[in-house]
């Protein structure tokens, strides 16, 4: 069943009115943001504007998972703030009729999904049965029950006089002062973090694991690479040491052990850090601030734009390394005190970089942190950079956040990222060495495959509202449960 909801912005100096209808589910639980401006010098209110969210997948699903382990765990226990289920959760893993994705489990390590209220600049439409990552660049945030007075230029301060609680409304009040929350905003999230995604697979999680081809074997700590929906290893030859790539198709099961293919062979023992395909075939390897390059038969050629099969990028940190069509990115900064820049070459010519750009610390923070790999992601035409503990999604043109662009991820640090196109999901693809009887069996991979975000809620504002130094602004959330 399906409800209309109306969201109307009203400006009461301009007389600027606008009003849409918004499409909701006839569920007993609803909530509604009400965002209003004020004149700090007169008081006057400015602008108000009154939207209803939608509550994510990620949400609904940790509720039907709570809802399934309080009915079947044997006793609750807590840590700190954690709550932690004892009872016959793996036993009953495998039966289906009550766990219908083996794979999934009540998430207690992190904040709740509704912890931070948080105002980014994107603007795509609301999409509740895929949305479930927090994108845009970060305006203002506020701590669901933090009270907050300092100098930070984006957090607000929940207003404790102004908000209650009774048992069919939550009412809740966000005031931020004249210097946070400027900028232009339009959408509001609950999130479990005010500034970061987190990685967990809460909802379509796929564990499986996959097996090297005979004589092969995979190298441990090396990051995956994902290619026209082709998932690449680097491994080696078992009895020679020769490095190979290692290809497999992603469109596989859950839980089954598949041989892959080896998709090159190279003529050389050598240790590398990461590769690239190009689209004609050759593989490029870096190594330090090294780049290597072979075909596809495995013998070495020379680096475009050299008469040599490897040239040293001197000083470079070289860590962040991708091929797109027929630009290649080089991460070139110096140290790593330095801003992330990345030059530009075209693939016939890697010498003479084509341009460099810096890509300031407000958007990727660098300082004192190496790189740890990049991908690509066609899809969006993104660039994927994993800065230590932080994945960054960057626009390719320009090297920078974007209102469409996912807020910094925290992933695991040898993940691919790609792109499901028909769920509209960022995708992560974790891998790890199994250990048997203590050793580690590097002729498997376990593999995770999981959506990225963690989002409790979004609201797509009727259109964009602009906060400057001259207003103070308040956010009212009204959640009503009406099955009370």
């Amino acid at each position: 069943m399906i409800r209309q909801s109306k969201a109307t912005k009203r400006n009461f100096i301009t007389g600027e009115a606008i009003e849409i209808i918004k499409e909701k589910p006839l569920k007993d639980v609803r909530s509604v943001h009400t965002i209003e401006l004020f004149d700090e010098v007169t008081g006057k209110l400015i602008e108000r504007v009154k939207s209803e969210n939608f509550i994510s997948k990620v949400m609904e699903e940790l509720q039907r998972q709570a809802a399934l382990f309080a009915f079947l765990t044997e006793y609750v226990t807590t840590s700190g703030s954690s709550i932690q289920y004892r009872g016959p959760l793996y036993d009953l893993a495998k039966y289906d009729v009550v766990f219908k994705n083996l794979d999934m489990s009540w998430v207690t390590d992190r904040a709740f999904p509704m912890s931070w209220l948080v105002l980014t600049d994107y603007d795509g439409p609301e999409d509740p049965e895929n949305e479930i990552i927090m994108r845009g660049r970060i305006i203002g945030y506020a701590g669901r029950y933090i009270t907050y007075a300092g100098s930070d230029t984006k957090q607000g301060s929940l207003n404790t006089a102004e908000s209650f609680v009774e048992p069919q409304h939550i009412h809740l009040v966000y005031d931020w002062p004249t210097h946070a929350a400027n900028g232009t905003f339009q959408s509001v999230y609950w999130n479990d973090n005010y500034d970061r995604n987190f990685s967990l697979g809460l909802i379509g999680k796929k564990n499986l694991q996959i097996s090297a081809p005979n004589g092969y074997l995979f190298l441990d700590y090396q990051i995956a690479k994902v290619k026209n929906g082709k998932l690449y290893f680097m491994g080696k030859e078992a009895q020679t040491n020769k490095v190979a790539i290692l290809v497999y198709d992603l469109n596989i099961q859950a839980r089954t052990i598949t041989n892959g293919q080896v998709y090159a062979l190279l003529n050389t023992t050598s240790g590398f850090s990461s590769f690239e395909i190009a689209p004609n075939g050759d593989i490029y390897l870096t190594s330090g601030d090294y780049l290597y390059c072979y075909g596809q038969n495995g013998s070495p050629k020379n680096i475009p734009g050299t008469s040599q099969t490897s040239r040293r990028y001197t000083n470079y940190l070289f860590s962040l390394f991708a091929i797109v069509g027929q630009d290649v990115y080089i991460e070139s900064r110096t140290s790593y005190y330095n801003d992330i820049q990345i030059n530009r070459y075209n693939i016939n010519d890697l010498v003479n970089p084509l341009d460099v750009k810096v890509i300031p610390r407000a958007f990727v923070d660098a300082y004192q942190k190496n790189g740890i790999g990049m991908h690509y992601i066609p899809d969006l035409d993104m660039l994927v950079m994993t800065i230590e503990g932080y994945t960054y999604f960057v626009d390719r043109t320009m090297l920078n956040l974007s209102k469409n662009t996912p807020v910094r991820t925290t992933i695991n640090s040898l993940s691919a990222i790609t792109y499901d196109a028909t769920k509209k999901q960022f995708i992560e693809i974790r891998q790890t060495t199994p250990v048997i009887n203590g050793q580690n069996d590097y002729t498997k991979r376990d593999v995770i495959i999981q959506p990225l975000g963690f989002i409790g809620a979004r609201n797509l504002l009727p259109s964009p509202v602009t906060k400057t130094n001259t207003n103070t602004m308040k956010l009212t959330y009204d959640l009503y449960i009406d099955s009370y």
